[in-house]
């Protein structure tokens, strides 16, 4: 199945249920989330999932299928959501190189503050040899997707005179790397310490500055 049309895929699932059947499945899912990042994903059961949440095993299976496809609907729908927000910002024309950049960066670095992003970020760092097949979904509709959203950014850009990447997939991948590497790896380590507005706009303002140093037109530097 082409994971590309995530969104479709999601609003599809949901046109299909009533009121009560969407708040019973947005309950699993919730459920679920909490208990991954509490017990882990191995040690987490259905009962687990059914007791926290309510309802039963047939209406668990009738939305997911298993506990595998619940964790995969977690993160289809999960990114489905930080995509439609980088969507919004890579089309759009009018911000300056500066502002664009920002609000990419602020909205990815967001995302790693979501619980239940985090919740699918340990999933697959303790389970992914176990569930490949998700794990690689994951990179294709998440980190891959981000990076070709800014990478179609970075080119029109170019091709406007505002910036000046000669290979705006490698800036991409570079540029989300300096934004998410330390605080991914603080997040996963030290999940409790928290980070201030400022720091983290200060954080996110310094990676932008150090891009743009390379990026500018040759007559701006």
């Amino acid at each position: 199945m082409d994971r590309g049309s995530v969104r479709e895929l999601v609003d599809k699932d949901s046109s299909t249920i009533g009121p009560r059947g969407r708040a019973r499945r947005q309950a699993l899912l919730d459920a679920a989330a909490a208990l991954f990042v509490e017990k882990g994903f191995e040690k987490t059961t259905l009962t687990d999932i059914i007791g926290r949440a309510g309802g039963s095993r047939a209406t668990l299976y009738e939305h997911f299928g298993d506990k595998e496809g619940l964790f995969r609907a977690m993160m289809e729908e999960n990114s489905a959501r930080i995509q439609e927000g980088l969507a919004a910002i890579q089309a759009d024309e009018r911000a300056a190189p500066e502002d664009g950049l920002t609000r990419f960066a602020l909205h990815i670095v967001a995302a790693l503050f979501d619980d239940r992003t985090m919740a699918i970020v340990r999933v697959l760092v303790s389970e992914g040899g176990r569930i490949p097949d998700i794990a690689e979904a994951f990179f294709r509709i998440g980190p891959e997707t981000a990076q070709r959203r800014l990478a179609d950014y970075l080119a029109r850009q170019t091709a406007a005179g505002a910036l000046s990447v000669a290979e705006p997939e490698a800036a991409a991948r570079g540029f989300i790397g300096m934004i998410t590497g330390n605080i991914l790896l603080r997040r996963l380590i030290l999940p409790e310490q928290s980070f201030s507005r400022e720091e983290v706009e200060c954080y996110v303002g310094r990676a932008v500055a150090l891009f743009l140093m390379g990026a500018r037109p040759l007559a701006e530097h």
